[in-house]
């Protein structure tokens, strides 16, 4: 072989093909064969060169060997080459297969959106296959997205010929040729179609490659907004016609301008107040009303997007007026304005200014303080007497506060009444600014005064404040009244009865006494009856006319030298009455009538008792003291055998006899110490009592006093202290008389208080005065009964567990006296009782008083 194998370009772009069809044998044969045609063609030529030469013959082995490793590589090398077309083959399937997928992926994707779609959306897809006319052959139509407003209610499906029978015939027919056109030439095309039960869809069709593609949406709805967008739209193409016609008939000039501050449109006052022939003239020409200075400064205000208000001097119809002008900024960058004629307005207010000031003038001369707040509750006046009223800075008042501001300042300085909750109070205050009432009230002051507070809404808006400090007619008003009411009470319960006569002779004033007493009836005494009818009245009573005819004299008499006058009536009926008849400065006069019947009916009968009294207690007092002396005698030779006895002076005792003669000795040492202060008490009661009064050391008595308490206090377990400066010092006194004071109340405090109670015996010296006091830590006494507890045979505790002659205090009471001095009690229940004894420095001892007659009532000890 002279030379490599090739293949053709054109072979080897075949082969692949082939295998693609699946004829793979019919490919490698025809490969073997060129291939063959190849390697056989040098050869052939070769041996012909051979044998055309004669140089030397090829045996026949050689070439068969020849022959067959040509078709060994033939057969190698179509096996390669089928092995590459297969591999390539698969590799083109499963790319084929992703892409399916992938396309499947989408697909489903885009029916999800399109089933999540508002509309319904019907998809023809083509089929394969052509009727016997040669056109196409669509099928049933797919359908997705929102299909309930069309689907069959019987079956709930959807189907393409049940949507046309719904539709009116004419919609109905023009949907269906539509949707034909579509199908077979892809014509586009939109309708309104009309359902027969009133809704209205809207349905477009359109290809989409090979499928022909059918919306249709419910637009009834959105037909609905249309109609009202439609008619809104003209009814506010009206209005403007009509603003437009208001605007251009209004009596003051109005304008509007555009982005570079040009005239645009104005209204027929504009032109007649700028002198043009009409409107258009007056754009034309640019004829402004307003002056240089204005309009610079509205148009700077527009620029900046805000609303320019001012007043200007203007010439208009050949008069000068005042203009308040308002131009206003529009969306469109221009602005809109108009002037009013405030001439009028300006004057009035000029008047006003001046009125105002006159009247703050008259203000501030006013002693009453007043305040003024505008309607954004700030201080817009006040007079020099709010200043002093409230003492405030006028440097603060000059700043216009706000009424919070200046109640909170007053709050602070303690100027207001106390409130509880200032906040709440402080609301309300600030809520009389939206109401149309006024208000009076009255505020009492941490100092004691009272201000009257007035306010009402001011004409100009905000609140006018008036105060007037009534302190002082308070509390003349508030004297009159309880005077008054003092006096009505003071007559209502007074025992005489009293009545008032004018100098008209009728009655201004008259007690229930008065009435009960001549037995009238009230309304009889109403409407001020005449002294004459009085009398008539009273006749029945009373019929001496004598009497009568001097009481009217006195009433109605005009003489300035009118006196008093008192007189008794004896009645028929056998009452007493007395009566004064008393002239008034006024010129009325007053009557009094006192029914003394009972009066002197018992009046006698008092003396008598009060005699009897007397004697009765003149001998009870000489009865005590007899029996007392002729008690002592016999109680003095017991208490003398019953220490003989208790001393074992004739011979031992036993225990029981020990212990008895101990209970005699004890008891009839009671018994004379009752005795004794029996004779005392009547003796002072006598009056034949007498101190022997000399200096007396109080440490010692004191002390002498602890040591005979001590023990028994220690035997009753009580606790005795003794509390008292180091020097007492001396005083006056009767020495036994002020140790049987201490003692007295030593022994009280020990028989009134429980076991382990302290009993304390004490002294102080003051400015002239001794103070001796006994105080236990007892029970204390019941409040109803301190008031009798000094009182003669009340011995009554809070327990009432022990009882005494009750005669201990009494005497107490009756010495300090006789010194010139005074008890005082001080007791409460469960917290104990103390008694003290104020004695004078330089007493001067009293004698006795005079007997008198027995109290009667209950009384308790401590």
């Amino acid at each position: 072989m002279s030379g490599p194998m090739r293949t053709s370009p054109t072979d080897a772009g075949r082969t692949p093909r082939g295998l693609a069809h699946n004829r793979p044998f019919t490919g490698a044969a025809a490969h073997t064969c060129v291939l063959a045609c190849a390697l056989t063609a040098p050869t052939t030529l070769h041996a012909q060169q051979g044998f055309a030469d004669g140089l030397e013959a090829a045996s026949i082995e050689t070439l068969l060997a020849s022959v067959a490793g040509g078709a060994v590589v033939i057969a190698i090398g179509a096996l390669w080459a089928a092995g590459r077309a297969f591999k390539r083959n698969r590799r083109d399937l499963t790319a084929r297969a992703e892409r399916m997928t992938e396309l499947e992926t989408k697909l489903d994707s885009a029916e999800s959106i399109l089933s999540a779609e508002p509309d319904a959306v019907f998809i023809w897809s083509p089929e394969r296959m052509v009727t016997p006319t040669g056109s196409r052959n669509w099928g049933r139509p797919r359908v997705v997205g929102s299909t309930a407003g069309l689907a069959d209610p019987s079956s709930g499906a959807v189907d393409f010929d049940f949507v046309l029978s719904r539709l009116e015939p004419e919609d109905a027919e023009a949907l269906r040729n539509g949707v034909s056109r579509l199908r077979e030439r892809g014509a586009r095309f939109s309708l309104s179609l009309q359902m027969r039960d009133g809704r209205t869809y809207e349905a477009e069709g359109r290809p989409a490659g090979a499928q022909a593609v059918l919306w249709m949406r419910d637009i009834t709805g959105e037909r609905e907004e249309e109609s009202r967008l439609v008619e809104t739209a003209r009814k506010a193409d009206r209005e403007r016609t009509l603003l437009s016609q208001v605007t251009d008939a209004a009596p003051f000039p109005a304008w509007r301008r555009s982005a570079d501050g040009a005239l645009i449109w104005v209204n027929g006052a504009y032109a007649k107040a700028v002198e043009a022939k009409d409107a258009d003239t007056a754009i034309d020409e640019g004829r402004e009303l307003l002056g240089a200075d204005i309009l610079k400064s509205a148009t700077t205000a527009i620029a900046a997007q805000s609303e320019f208000r001012d007043r200007a001097n203007a010439v208009v119809h050949g008069e000068r007026q005042v203009l308040d002008i308002i131009e206003l900024p529009l969306g469109d960058g221009g602005s809109a304005g108009f002037a009013l004629d405030i001439s009028a307005l300006s004057e009035a207010e000029g008047d006003l200014q001046r009125h105002l000031e006159a009247h703050r003038d008259t203000l501030n001369r006013l002693a009453s303080p007043v305040a003024i707040f505008g309607p954004d509750r700030r201080l817009r006046f006040y007079n020099r007497a709010f200043q002093t009223l409230w003492g405030l800075e006028e440097s603060f008042l000059d700043t216009e506060p706000s009424e919070s501001e200046v109640l909170e300042m007053l709050r602070e300085a303690r100027r207001l009444p106390e409130q509880t909750d200032f906040r709440a109070w402080k609301q309300q205050r600030l809520a009389l600014y939206t109401s149309n009432e006024p208000t009076d009230e009255l505020w009492h002051l941490p100092d004691g005064r009272t201000l009257r507070v007035i306010s009402q809404p001011h004409p100009f808006g905000g609140l006018l404040y008036l105060y007037e400090n009534v302190t002082d007619q308070l509390k003349l008003e508030s004297s009159l009244t309880t005077a008054q009411h003092v006096q009505m009470e003071t007559l209502n319960k007074l025992y005489e009865g009293v009545a008032v006569f004018g100098s008209d002779g009728r009655l201004k004033l008259h007690n229930p006494a008065y009435q009960r007493i001549w037995q009238l009836e009230p309304q009889q005494l109403s409407g001020e009856p005449h002294i004459d009818q009085i009398i008539d009245w009273c006749q029945g009573l009373y019929s001496n006319t004598d009497e009568w005819a001097e009481i009217k004299g006195r009433i109605t008499a005009v003489s300035d030298e009118r006196g008093n006058k008192t007189g008794r009536l004896s009645r028929p009926d056998g009452s007493v009455i007395d009566y004064a008849a008393v002239p008034l400065p006024d010129g009325n006069t007053l009557l009094t009538y006192v029914d003394v019947t009972d009066a002197s009916r018992i009046e006698r009968a008092l003396r008598d008792r009060n005699d009897a009294l007397e004697t009765a207690d003149r001998l009870k007092s000489e009865f005590i003291s007899h029996v007392s002396y002729q008690l002592r005698t016999p109680l003095t030779n017991i208490i003398g055998f019953g220490e003989i006895l208790n001393t074992e002076l004739f011979g031992p005792l036993n225990e029981k006899q020990s212990e008895y003669a101990g209970g005699v000795l004890k008891s009839a040492s009671e018994l004379l110490d009752l005795v004794n202060d029996i004779i005392d008490l009547a003796t002072i009661e006598a009056g034949a009592m007498t101190l022997d009064v000399d200096p007396v050391n109080l440490d010692q008595v004191m002390t002498q006093v602890f040591d005979m308490a001590s023990p028994r206090a220690k035997q009753g377990k009580r606790v005795l202290e003794i509390e008292h400066p180091q020097n007492l010092g001396s005083i006056q006194a009767d020495s036994r008389r002020l140790k049987q004071i201490m003692f007295n109340l030593l022994s009280n405090a020990i028989s009134f208080t429980n076991p382990g109670d302290t009993i304390t015996l004490g002294g102080e010296r003051d400015a002239g005065e001794i103070r001796l006091w006994v105080r236990d830590t007892g029970d204390g006494i019941k409040p109803e009964h301190q008031a009798t507890v000094f009182d003669r045979f009340e011995a009554r505790g809070s327990s009432e567990k022990r009882r005494g002659a009750g005669l201990g205090l009494t005497l107490v009471r009756s010495f300090v006296e006789l010194h010139g001095g005074w008890v005082s009690l001080e007791s409460a229940p469960r917290e104990g009782t103390r008694v003290t004894c104020h004695l004078p420095t330089d007493a001067k001892p009293l004698s006795a008083p005079a007997p008198e007659a027995e109290e009667t009532g209950t009384a308790a000890a401590s």
